[in-house]
């Protein structure tokens, strides 16, 4: 077999998948472990060891080149070194690590490190939802909000890898405190975290209304208590997508998209909210912009991670283009 494959690892809070990934998007083979709850250092050693396992994998299915590694992580990525600045919270000590140069001492094999938002978008554009679109904006609602923007066929990075942290636009500056430091983020309406929160602070303030351990609200509760006519969680969520609906808006007026793509655990399991912010959207905002934008859900489902942050060195080592658009690495 001479057909080239990729790894692609997509680094999560509770779970990294790692997979063998061809340019057509198929994943061969994959493992998923267990996030290492202890810090950075035994989650390089997870992923060394991901690795070797997919390199023999590889070698067993009878594939000659693995044209390098992928991967995708939460946080603020430096794309141009590979280095993870910032990480996430729901990763312990997930800041400053030359990833990229870990990677690649241990393999000797060209890697790439990129946001996992950014990766999804890659999938998704190439081989997904936005594929044959050149302006697209990405929208993954789970536990946080995360974002990524495809303009003019390209992966919109910033000046080191930073762009497009579109869940912590603010659409109220007298709104709830977000864990970023700034108020009123879509993240704290409308994440899974948020929505618990906001759920969270409703009963604090009126405890006669629910009898249970507050602490342990999560937002699939408040859709169940929606799913069940419950007034107050058909509110706290009416105000959640009516927030989501104001900065799309903002997101159109920034970005002049042709496509929105949403994502994420809380679209997969509630797909109804897309077309109920396409309709919120359709009258609100500048009617050239907002009118003209299509709406979809991400193809992709749990794969698209792995997929995407794989796909990476297919894209940049041998700068495959598009029809009509190209990605510069």
């Amino acid at each position: 077999m001479n057909e080239e494959v990729s790894i692609g690892i997509d680094i999560g809070g509770t779970k990294i998948a790692a997979g063998l990934v061809t340019i057509e998007g198929a994943v061969l083979y994959k493992q998923v472990v267990p996030t290492a709850t202890e810090g950075k250092e035994h989650i390089i050693f997870q992923l060394q060891q991901l690795i070797q396992s997919l390199l023999g994998e590889a070698k067993k299915i009878g594939f000659r080149t693995v044209k390098g590694i992928g991967i995708g992580t939460a946080g603020q990525i430096d794309f141009k070194n590979g280095i993870v600045r910032s990480g996430t919270s729901n990763i312990k000590d997930w800041n400053d690590i030359p990833l990229k140069k870990e990677i690649q001492q241990a393999f000797a094999l060209p890697v790439w490190i990129d946001n996992d938002v950014n990766v999804v978008a890659l999938a998704e554009s190439y081989l997904g939802a936005a594929k044959g679109y050149d302006n697209v904006v990405f929208l993954t609602l789970g536990t946080g909000i995360g974002g990524a923007v495809i303009q003019e066929g390209k992966l919109l990075h910033g000046e080191w890898g930073g762009a497009a942290e579109l869940g912590h636009m603010s659409v109220d500056r007298n709104g709830p405190a977000c864990n970023c430091g700034y108020k009123g983020c879509l993240e704290a309406y409308a994440s899974g975290t948020g929505i618990a929160n906001q759920m969270k602070q409703y009963f604090t303030k009126k405890p006669e209304l629910y009898d249970g351990p507050i602490e342990n609200i999560t937002a699939r509760d408040v859709f169940q208590w929606a799913n069940e006519g419950k007034a107050f969680a058909k509110s706290l969520l009416d105000e959640a997508i009516d927030a989501l609906a104001y900065g799309t808006v903002n997101i159109i007026h920034a970005f002049n998209p042709s496509l929105l793509v949403f994502g994420g655990g809380i679209i997969d399991q509630h797909s109804w909210i897309i077309p109920d912010i396409q309709n919120r959207v359709r009258n609100l905002g500048i009617s050239s912009l907002v009118q003209s934008v299509s709406f979809s859900k991400a193809y992709f489902g749990d794969e698209a991670g792995v997929i995407g942050a794989g796909y990476q060195s297919f894209l940049y080592r041998e700068n495959v283009q598009k029809e009509g658009a190209s990605y510069e690495g």
